[in-house]
């Protein structure tokens, strides 16, 4: 669940054990603070999109510098727990990809383009895309051409979730 996952990643839960695996020790990888998808986490997480909550990152948890270096990380260490963009995960470890429930009462969903589409998925956010005043010239062009069916489909086919 959620609540778990919050648990694990501020050091309530140190063990496998206690979420029904092995006894074994959870190694925590994050992104490092400099990064939006941190942040994210943080917030809607470890947080649970309640914004009087304090609770931060567990003091041990391993701070890494991109996805390659989490996906890495999880695939070496059968310890580890990370996350990561949906798009960045590559195919040998989607079988590693943990289903979610919002709490203990479900559904557990693990994540895709359909689940993040309709919103079953609990851990997804929109990404935007800002212009200094309405878009013209190469950029309106270069904006039109992302919201298109072939760029869209570009997405998907990378893994990403398209808007569309």
């Amino acid at each position: 669940t959620l609540q778990q996952i919050s648990d694990i990643y501020s050091g309530k839960i140190n063990n496998w054990s206690q979420v029904g695996g092995d006894d074994r020790p959870i190694v925590r990888l994050s992104r490092e603070t400099n990064s939006g998808t941190h942040v994210y986490f943080l917030e809607t997480v470890l947080r649970l999109g309640d914004k009087t909550n304090p609770t931060l990152f567990s003091t041990d948890t391993l701070l890494l510098p991109s996805s390659e270096v989490i996906i890495n990380e999880v695939r070496q260490n059968p310890n580890a727990i990370g996350y990561d963009g949906l798009g960045y995960i590559p195919p040998d470890l989607m079988d590693s990809v943990i289903a979610i429930a919002r709490d203990a009462s479900g559904p557990f969903v693990t994540p895709s383009i359909a689940s993040v589409n309709d919103d079953s998925y609990p851990v997804a956010r929109d990404l935007y895309m800002y212009t200094a005043g309405e878009p013209t010239g190469a950029i309106k062009d270069y904006i039109n051409w992302i919201l298109s069916a072939e760029a869209q489909a570009i997405v998907a086919d990378l893994g990403f979730v398209p808007i569309k």
